[in-house]
C-alpha cells in the first residue's frame, strides 16, 4: 500500500479502547493506532505523531479539550477529528466546534470504515497534490515519478546509472550509491526513459548513455563510469555495434 493512516484514540474506558483498536487494526488502510486516556496525553501524542484521524470520546477527560481542538483546526488542518459518544445529544456539541463527524458507542465497524476510507482517500489526494507542486516548482529540472515498492519516488533521469530487471521487479541504480526497487517491468521503464538518452543493451539492462566510458567488443562489455567508479554491464552484440561511436578497447 502506497500510503496508510495513523489514528489516535482518545478514550478513558479500557473496554472501549480495546474494541476500537481491534476495529482499526482490522482495516488494511490503518498503519498505526495510538491511544490516550485524556486530552493532556492526547496533545503530546498529536504533536509527536501528527495522526491522520483522531477519535475523541465526548465529553473527554482532561482540561485541554479546547486547546486540542484549536490545534487540530488551525495547525493540523488535514487531520480529521471525530467525536465518539454514548448519546446523540452530544452531536450538537460537535457541530458547535465545527466537527461534523460523529460516532455512537459502541462504534459500528461499517461506519468507522467509511470514515477511514474518506480519510485515506483525502490523504492520497493531498500526497498527489504535493508531488505535483514539487514537480511544478522545478521547471528547469526534469522530474519523473515512479512507483517504488514503498510508494512514490521523484527522480531526475540524469541521476540514474542503469536499470536491471530482477524477476517481477526492476532495480534502479543511482549515481549517489542508492538503489530503488520498482514493480515496473523493464520494458515500461524503457518507454519512460527513452526520451532521456537511455538504451536497452540486453534483456536485463537499460543504461544511461551519458555514463558510458567505453565498450569491449571481445566480451560484449559496456563500462559505465561516474566519479571515478566503474560499472560493468553485459550487452548484446547488436547493442555493442550500435554504440560503435564510443571509443572501445
Amino acid at each position: 500500500m502506497e500510503q496508510s493512516i495513523c489514528v489516535l484514540v482518545i478514550e478513558s474506558e479500557q473496554k472501549t479502547v480495546a474494541h476500537t483498536s481491534k476495529l482499526l487494526k482490522s482495516n488494511p488502510s490503518v498503519s498505526g493506532v495510538e491511544t490516550a486516556v485524556d486530552t493532556e496525553e492526547a496533545l503530546l501524542k498529536i504533536i509527536e505523531k501528527t495522526p491522520d484521524l483522531v477519535l475523541m470520546e465526548y465529553p473527554p477527560k482532561g482540561k485541554s479539550e479546547k486547546g486540542l481542538i484549536r490545534i487540530l483546526k488551525t495547525k493540523l488542518t488535514e487531520t480529521v477529528l471525530v467525536f465518539v459518544s454514548e448519546t446523540k445529544e452530544n452531536a450538537a456539541h460537535a457541530i458547535h466546534y465545527g466537527v461534523f463527524n460523529f460516532l455512537l458507542k459502541p462504534i459500528n465497524k461499517e461506519e468507522l470504515n467509511r470514515i477511514i476510507e474518506k480519510v485515506f482517500l483525502n490523504k492520497q489526494t493531498n500526497v498527489q497534490s504535493r508531488i505535483n507542486q514539487i514537480i511544478e516548482k522545478s521547471p528547469q529540472e526534469i522530474k519523473i515519478r515512479l512507483h517504488s515498492t514503498k510508494g512514490y519516488i521523484i527522480i531526475d533521469p540524469k541521476d540514474i546509472l542503469y536499470c536491471k530487471a530482477d524477476n517481477s521487479t526492476t532495480d534502479i541504480y543511482f549515481t549517489y550509491n542508492r538503489i530503488e526497487y520498482t514493480q515496473m517491468f523493464l520494458s515500461k521503464l524503457e518507454e519512460l526513459l527513452a526520451p532521456y538518452d537511455f538504451i536497452r543493451v540486453n534483456r536485463s539492462y537499460l543504461i544511461n548513455k551519458r555514463y558510458i566510458r567505453k565498450t569491449i567488443k571481445a566480451s560484449n562489455t559496456i563500462i559505465l563510469s561516474h566519479n571515478g567508479k566503474e560499472y560493468e554491464v553485459k550487452g548484446s552484440k547488436q547493442s555493442i555495434k550500435n554504440l560503435s561511436n564510443i571509443d572501445d578497447e
